[in-house]
């Protein structure tokens, strides 16, 4: 294969199933899904490049795997493997050109592994979506950006790619043309970003907001500023930190597109107290995420859209194939 960079390091062995986090036994949906978990290696102890055995890591993925993953889970038969990633206790103290080059090292030998296992073993030819979060946005994007370009007749075959919680931008669309934005609800073959935001992160830093950056609105699928209000979300959620389950908030998101951010904007203040500072009581993440990021909700606030445009998506894709 002509990757961009060689791989780096000996990949995780796949054939295992102690490897996998989520792996069907008797897959009977139409589609798949590939699920590439978020920052979960929170071992001040580890690594910069957490291990795969990292107990830390494998317990928080699976928390956040029944918080994100599942709202795919009516629509599609779920894959998702562990992989080595940047341990999250380092990245605030890393500059971005040195989180990209980690995770362009065993991260992407790892995620490529299980591409390889995934297609070559389990797939059956089923069109699956590739989902991530956050870190495992970034990892689809070099995905999408490099093996896939590689690999068309396995790209070819992909509904779409949900890649929240790290920026989509007009630079990456320019370098990578075979990659497409979602522009509707129903296109296929595309990448569905956004990062969710309050109105106070405007004009400052975050580390998952780039310049350039392109979202979609989640819950009514436009790429312009017609705002969304709460009365077209099906139910918001926010995830608990500790174990694996969300609560249901008893008001609902909205959504506004700023364009010139390139985020998803949730303007009701009463969400404030659903900020990834006071999720976890973190005052420090303001200089990595800003004052109101709600970058531990991109999923949970907008869970039950996220799975109805799965399933508008799925049956898109098979009554036209």
């Amino acid at each position: 294969m002509m990757y961009q960079k060689p791989l780096v390091g000996t990949a995780t062995d796949y054939s295992k199933k102690i490897n996998w986090l989520s792996l069907p036994k008797n897959p009977d949906k139409p589609v798949d899904l590939l699920f590439l978990y978020p920052s979960s290696c929170e071992d001040p102890l580890a690594d910069t490049i957490c291990s795969v055995n990292n107990p830390i890591m494998r317990v928080s993925a699976r928390r956040i795997f029944k918080q994100e993953a599942t709202a795919f889970e009516p629509v599609a038969n779920i894959f998702a493997p562990f992989w080595r990633q940047v341990n999250a206790t380092k990245l605030s103290k890393m500059t971005f050109e040195e989180v990209d080059q980690a995770e362009w090292a065993e991260p992407r030998t790892d995620v490529y592994a299980a591409l390889d296992y995934y297609f070559e073993n389990l797939n059956q030819g089923r069109p699956y979506f590739l989902a991530g979060h956050s870190q495992g946005s970034r990892l689809s994007y070099i995905a999408l950006s490099d093996y896939m370009k590689e690999h068309p007749d396995y790209y070819a075959n992909m509904i779409a790619a949900y890649c929240i919680g790290d920026s989509l931008t007009h630079q990456y669309l320019e370098d990578n043309p075979h990659v497409k934005a979602a522009q509707a609800a129903d296109d296929l073959g595309v990448v569905v970003s956004w990062n969710t935001e309050g109105p106070a992160n405007k004009g400052r830093e975050s580390l998952v907001v780039s310049p350039g950056a392109i979202s979609i609105n989640p819950l009514n699928w436009h790429t312009d500023e017609t705002p969304a209000g709460p009365e077209l979300n099906l139910g918001s959620f926010v995830p608990h930190l500790l174990n694996a389950g969300m609560d249901e908030l008893p008001i609902k998101a909205d959504a506004v597109i700023d364009l010139e951010r390139g985020t998803v904007m949730v303007t009701d203040p009463a969400f404030e107290k659903y900020t990834i500072i006071a999720l976890t009581g973190m005052k420090d993440l303001e200089s990595v995420f800003g004052p109101t990021s709600y970058h531990g909700c991109d999923y949970s606030f907008f869970y039950l859209n996220i799975r109805e445009n799965a399933r508008l998506r799925a049956e898109t894709w098979l009554a036209s194939r």
